[in-house]
């Protein structure tokens, strides 16, 4: 029944209630000690630097905690999983690693052995490590009962309480994660607890399902935030909403984007064109030179995992470079890119280190953690003038190769005059050039709003947040293309 109304969070939903796949069987180790872990990474740097010239060791715990309650009731469900990742350059040039579920002594050494291969584990070499850091205090267990009050807190603060809703759910997902990046003259540990909390309301509109989510996301104390009254209410509001009969006509408008969709256009835009991953093809890196105008406005985007409380945020990336903030877009023009050890080595042009492995323990790609867009100074309803505003993002898909972005958008809103009309059209897309959506862009508001992502890559998680303005500009507008 979740499948058939599109709820988003229906498979994370199932299985926290226990009613899932179950998840694939992984080697999960006992709580370490830091100092220990440490330990044994630093006797691994020092053994495989005594062969290759250059050594880096990751490894991470990570602990999740998920409640979730609904018509069917109540659950929690909690997981574990720990990893590691060692690194070597050889004297040729050539990056190799070796990555373990197991995190344990045997584990690490085990580890050590696959990558110097059949010959005998080396002895360590004289390394001088930094005095190790004080280890990060560990927030507290969150209790079972915690959780479900949090989330009966989340439903009492919907205060629509129509008979018209025909499902409710709240959803509170916690990460715990320790990372420690150790090298020679390097060693470095931190610990992040990435919160989410997600109400999710659906409602008929005549023949068809309406759905609508309200999530916030943020690192620290689960008490930090909370979903409050104004946002889980207008969960229900939205999917509440009647949708205008007949048929969307196609069309080129002005559109005032909400801060979510305007969110979804500036994570495709870095990932798609601002990370050296993405320079890798002929035609990204002809368009994206430094210095290269890419906006109509004067936009400034910066990348910063330091932000405090950002849900992408971290102290060091995943090759153990310090996190600093970077300048993507500089008053429209590109000015820097995000960079793994790769493209730091090819000595492009304004690449920072922005290393980022899925989990702490996949493939290394460079990613963004925590986007900022830079506000203006225009009111929402200075920019409603005309067309259509757009709200809630379902899907964003774009192809560098083409420019070629359309992003789902779940209610069109038709403005004119300044107004409201009470036109309401839903499962819409936003569709155009990349380049002529930034180019045209003849407004940016003064409000804001922070979207977070926790999506997966060959089953291991991936965090990250955008900080986002409403928008002006204009583009194709249509009625969403299904696949039949």
């Amino acid at each position: 029944m979740l499948g058939s109304l599109g709820v988003t969070s229906a498979s994370t939903l199932l299985w926290a209630l226990g009613c899932g796949a179950p998840a694939g069987t992984r080697l999960v180790a006992p709580q370490q000690a830091s100092g220990e872990v440490r330990s044994w990474l630093r006797d691994a740097v020092a053994r495989l630097s005594a062969v290759y010239p250059s050594a880096h060791a990751l490894a991470v715990t990570r602990k999740r905690t998920t409640g979730a309650m609904d018509v069917l009731g109540s659950g929690v469900a909690r997981a574990r999983h720990d990893g590691m990742v060692l690194t070597i350059r050889d004297r040729d040039g050539v990056w190799r690693e070796h990555a373990t579920a197991d995190l344990s002594e045997g584990g690490v050494r085990a580890a050590v052995q696959a990558l110097v291969g059949t010959r005998t584990l080396p002895s360590p070499a004289r390394i001088a490590f930094p005095a190790a850091p004080p280890p990060p205090r560990s927030p507290d267990r969150i209790g079972d009962t915690e959780l479900h009050n949090r989330l009966g807190a989340i439903h009492r603060n919907d205060r629509s309480s129509s008979s018209r809703i025909i499902y409710s759910a709240a959803l509170i997902d916690v990460d715990d994660v320790n990372v420690w990046s150790i090298a020679a003259g390097h060693d470095q540990e931190q610990h992040v607890r990435r919160v989410r909390q997600l109400a999710t309301r659906a409602a008929w509109s005549g023949t068809r399902p309406i759905v609508s989510e309200v999530e916030r996301g943020w690192t620290g104390a689960i008490e930090d935030h909370h979903l409050d009254e104004e946002a889980v209410t207008s969960a229900s509001r939205h999917a509440l909403q009647l949708m205008t009969p007949g048929a969307f006509a196609d069309g080129e408008h002005t559109v005032v984007l909400e801060p979510e969709v305007t969110a979804a256009i500036v994570d495709a835009a870095v990932r798609g064109l601002l990370t050296t991953s993405a320079l890798r093809r002929p035609e990204v890196a002809r368009r994206s030179v430094i210095g290269a105008s890419i906006a109509g406005q004067p936009l400034t985007l910066v990348d910063d995992p330091r932000s405090p409380g950002a849900y992408g945020g971290s102290a060091f990336d995943d090759e153990g470079e310090l996190a600093v903030p970077i300048t993507l877009l500089d008053q429209g023009r590109v000015s820097g890119r995000l960079a793994d050890r790769a493209g730091v080595a090819a000595k492009l042009a304004s690449v920072a280190g922005r290393g980022r492995r899925a989990g702490h323990v996949g493939a290394v790609e460079p990613g963004p953690t925590h986007l900022q867009l830079s506000p203006g100074t225009a009111t929402v309803k200075d920019l409603s003038t005309e067309g259509w505003q757009l709200e809630g993002t379902t899907t964003a898909v774009f192809d560098p190769a083409s420019d070629r972005i359309v992003i789902g958008v779940a209610r069109a809103r038709e403005l004119r005059n300044g107004n409201d009309t009470g036109r309401v059209f839903g499962d819409v897309e936003l569709v155009g050039d990349l380049a002529s959506l930034l180019a045209n862009i003849s407004g940016i508001g003064a409000e804001t709003a922070t979207v977070v992502s926790r999506d997966e890559r060959d089953g291991e998680p991936r965090w990250r947040s955008i900080s986002a303005p409403w928008i002006r500009t204009r583009g194709m507008v249509r009625a969403r293309r299904r696949l039949t």
